[in-house]
């Protein structure tokens, strides 16, 4: 019988015996379980309290090795705990830096856009790659040409004429600015960005400014922004040995030039020499390419003519692979990824 008894009513019995009052004893036992959770608890909020310095301590001497002065590395640090961001990664990567950034411009009382643009330059931020999907309306460069739609469907040519730390300025084109437009209206503007996609994305306009002539709308940056990829691959710029090989009627034509664009779905080949012979090739012809992405193994791929850009020195062809070999593709797609990677980081380096 006994041996059935549990630990709890062992405990329990012994301090009946040693109080003889069951109500002392089980405030007893209510204050043996309650200082053993706050031990329990008071342990593990010192150990999340050591975890934090020692992070905090590792943040500044990493944010110390980018530039970063005092005043900044405690905004980024506040803000990233605030939005419960890895604070790390805030250092690293572009997305985090501007979601922190943005909270710390629309809460802090007395934000620094001045110390906003100095840290974005510090950690490489500044410049951002024309491969790399846009994160904010922030990242639009000036001179960025778009379209303006209206809710009645009217459309007017804009351009971006200056941006800060909390809207964008962008320039009526064409002056035709409608008379019914107001602030507060909402808008939606679409552009395109080269060698990446198709963007749009609707904001109010907050205020509409006239200056030297000029007609400017004033709108909020926004993170919401609808991306539609121009081309079902990415491509890269580069500068590759490649052959060009065609038929005519006189025969095969091999010729030597470089590779200026390259994606896994096709690729921009220029020659710089019997340009009169690139001049017989028509949309829809027929050619093969053959280059190497290691300096070793060449690659043969059967493409179709789709446009040709003629100049004095110079005959390009835009191409579009047929039938190509998933090894090749995923190559190709490798091969790509890395090159943007390389030039992100040439870029956040300068």
């Amino acid at each position: 019988m006994q041996e059935n008894i549990s630990k709890f009513d062992t405990f329990k019995l012994a301090t009946q015996y040693w109080q003889g009052d069951s109500t002392t004893t089980t405030l007893i036992i209510l204050l043996f379980f309650l200082a053993l959770g706050i031990f329990f608890i008071a342990g593990f909020l010192l150990q999340k309290q050591l975890r934090i310095k020692s992070l905090r301590q590792y943040f500044e001497t990493f944010a110390k090795e980018k530039g970063l002065s005092q005043e900044e590395i405690e905004i980024l640090w506040r803000y990233s705990q605030k939005m419960e961001r890895d604070p790390m990664l805030v250092l690293e990567f572009k997305a985090p830096f501007e979601k922190v950034i943005d909270l710390y411009m629309h809460t802090d009382p007395h934000p620094k856009e001045e110390l906003v643009r100095h840290m974005r330059k510090k950690l490489g931020f500044e410049t951002q790659s024309p491969y790399i999907p846009l994160i904010t309306t922030k990242d639009i460069e000036i001179f960025q040409n778009a379209r303006m739609i209206f809710s009645n469907n009217k459309a007017i040519n804009i351009a971006l004429y200056d941006k800060d730390e909390r809207y964008m300025y962008w320039v009526v084109v064409d002056g035709n600015l409608p008379s019914s437009t107001y602030p507060g209206e909402i808008v939606k503007i679409v552009f395109i960005r080269q060698d990446d996609g198709i963007y749009s994305f609707e904001q109010p306009i907050a205020d509409i400014l006239y200056e030297d002539g000029k007609t400017i709308l004033k709108i909020p940056h926004t993170f919401d922004l609808n991306r539609i990829q121009r081309r079902e691959y990415p491509r890269i710029k580069i500068d590759l040995p490649a052959y060009l090989f065609f038929k005519t009627p006189e025969g095969l034509v091999t010729l030597e030039g470089k590779l200026v664009d390259l994606g896994a779905g096709g690729a921009r080949i220029c020659i710089y020499k019997e340009l009169k012979l690139l001049r017989k090739l028509k949309y829809g012809d027929q050619v093969l390419l053959s280059f190497s992405l290691d300096g070793k193994n060449q690659i043969e791929l059967e493409a179709k003519v789709l446009e040709r850009d003629i100049k004095t020195n110079s005959v390009c062809l835009r191409t579009l692979f047929d039938h190509v070999e998933e090894n090749i593709k995923d190559q190709i797609l490798e091969f790509v990824q890395k090159e943007q990677l390389k030039m992100a980081q040439v870029q956040r380096k300068q």
